[in-house]
């Protein structure tokens, strides 16, 4: 079963601040989306990008889902993000590889 289907069946995910991680919530009520998309596997092209109406056309649809306090363009309310365990776990592990993947081509 995927993250993103345990993520669903969840009745509430406790989410926490990516830098002040000490900071942290019980979320119910949510609808999660998977944003992790390949571009790239085994140094192959694998994502076709969208016509660029289709992106402009997402991008305005998904602007409707801010509050306006999010979207003015004089001091606007800072958008509140949050990581589950999972994803900030997942967010670690890509890094490490990273930079694993890294440190050995400089030796090579």
């Amino acid at each position: 079963m995927s993250y993103l289907m345990n993520i669903q069946r969840m009745k509430k995910n406790f989410m926490f601040h990516p830098v002040m991680t000490y900071i942290g919530k019980f979320v119910t009520n949510f609808i999660a989306v998977d944003l992790h998309e390949d571009i790239f596997l085994d140094g192959t092209l694998v994502y076709e990008s969208p016509k660029i109406q289709e992106i402009q056309s997402y991008a305005k649809q998904q602007l409707t889902l801010l509050w306006e306090e999010y979207k003015r363009l004089l001091n606007p309310a800072e958008y509140p993000v949050n990581l589950s365990q999972a994803c900030w776990d997942k967010k670690m592990k890509n890094i490490e590889e990273v930079k694993r993947n890294n440190r050995q081509s400089i030796t090579l």
